[in-house]
């Protein structure tokens, strides 16, 4: 029999799921739109080789939009969550080398073009955030917690 307690966490678990899911497939989508704003976004961090800009340009909005609806419908869960987390560590450190660098460019996340969002504090602390939910979603799977034998702390 399932403790109330494990319910609330199949909860959380199927609602971060559902959230980061989204939040990818709409970065994905937006990227999908306009590849060549998009390309020149991974072009102005200037970490690339420019042989590497368009491929990556291409194939990245793909593995977000797919890795998200993966999410969302809960097929491939943590595998998708663990690329996920790992894109998420690429556009930490790219934004914060950046910032580091004190490059005045467009994020290329959630908009794009010369009117895009700029990359500032902000843009990386939300996607150290978004680490969170990721995490959970890899070590936490509905009832069983990786590190415990239930969600609810052993009970």
């Amino acid at each position: 029999m399932k403790s109330e307690n494990a319910g609330r966490w199949d909860w959380l678990h199927l609602l971060l799921r559902i959230l980061l899911g989204v939040i990818f497939i709409y970065a994905g989508c937006i990227k999908l739109i306009d590849p060549g704003a998009f390309a020149q976004a991974v072009y102005n961090y200037k970490i690339l080789p420019l042989l590497m800009v368009n491929p990556v340009a291409v194939i990245l909005p793909w593995i977000e939009v797919i890795c998200g609806v993966f999410l969302v419908t809960g097929f491939l869960t943590r595998g998708s969550a663990l690329i996920i987390d790992c894109l998420l560590l690429i556009f930490v450190f790219a934004l914060g080398f950046n910032l580091y660098r004190g490059l005045d460019i467009s994020c290329g996340c959630f908009t794009l073009g010369s009117g895009g969002e700029k990359i500032t504090l902000f843009t990386l602390v939300r996607d150290i955030s978004l680490l969170i939910p990721g995490i959970w979603i890899l070590i936490c799977k509905p009832e069983k917690c990786l590190w415990t034998t239930t969600c609810d702390n052993g009970k």
